[in-house]
């Protein structure tokens, strides 16, 4: 065996294991239901008093299982050209969202002495990064796709 037939070899393995992770495009529309729910009912709870405190976590949970299953799901035609764009949108929402978390600190640290505010300097936590990047790949892979 040659060294190139190992690496046809194991492209091909990962090619399969990799297109196990893809969804039917039906899912796309579950969860796109899915995070529009929860948003609704997310900003429903932050106008009540009495919501029970496992509520948001689950909520906002539930809203980046949703933008997961969409990012993930197969196209009704899937060819290598949406598969070169999905690629694409997922190296951008990773730049971006790593951007993100070494800016956002500082442009809050900034915010704070504009506004005189004593509070400490806030962590990122991974509810924003996760939700920042899933929604930026969404975007990017709808724009992507769009204008091919």
């Amino acid at each position: 065996m040659n060294l190139k037939s190992i690496q046809e070899c194991e492209r091909t393995k990962l090619e399969k294991f990799l297109s196990k992770f893809q969804l039917p495009h039906i899912y796309k529309k579950i969860g796109i239901g899915t995070v529009v729910l929860s948003f609704i009912l997310l900003t429903v709870i932050k106008f009540t008093d009495n919501e029970p405190s496992w509520m948001r976590l689950s909520l906002k949970h539930l809203m980046i299982v949703g933008l997961l299953v969409i990012s993930i799901s197969r196209e009704k035609i899937e060819d290598e050209l949406i598969e070169s764009l999905r690629s694409k949108s997922y190296a951008l929402a990773f730049i971006i969202g790593v951007i993100y978390t070494m800016l956002q600190p500082a442009v809050n640290y900034v915010a704070d002495l504009i506004i005189d505010s004593q509070e400490e300097i806030g962590n990122i936590y991974y509810f924003e990064v996760l939700l920042f990047m899933l929604l930026i790949q969404v975007m990017f892979f709808e724009v992507l796709k769009r204008n091919r």
